[in-house]
């Protein structure tokens, strides 16, 4: 009996181990949506002044699901330093990324639309939604 109680606490305990270790050294893969995507166009048209970001919309709608689960330098380094950002509570925070005319462009738009990132407090992207200011 107390053999069977010892080898089950055992391999709780490495099944414990076993996940926990695994999920910390997870990487994500760079899927070829976003081997695609073109950063460069996106990141250089700062505040959506250009219209550029415009374009890059529908193909972002796809991009939300494989840019899950990532760091905040993983983001940048797709999508640049954010627009805005908008701390949340329980230390979450937002990436605003304005798709059209923000306010600090020559012809804002009233209302303009804008890629919000929410990242929880460990810094993992978990949310990305497209909606109006």
């Amino acid at each position: 009996m107390a053999y069977q109680s010892t080898l089950r606490v055992f391999i709780v305990l490495a099944l414990f181990f076993v996940f926990t270790f695994s999920a910390c050294n997870r990487k994500k893969k760079k899927t070829s949506r976003l081997q695609k995507f073109n950063s460069e166009l996106w990141i250089e048209d700062k505040n959506g002044c250009a219209g550029d970001r415009q374009t890059l919309k529908n193909q972002m709608l796809l991009l939300k699901y494989d840019m899950r689960g990532l760091k905040t330098d993983e983001i940048e380094s797709y999508l640049g330093n954010p627009d805005a950002q908008e701390l949340f509570n329980r230390s979450q925070r937002y990436y605003i990324y304005f798709i059209e005319p923000g306010p600090k462009c020559d012809n804002p738009k009233d209302n303009p639309l804008a890629l919000f990132v929410r990242f929880s407090a460990v810094g993992i992207a978990n949310e990305f939604t497209i909606k109006p200011l």
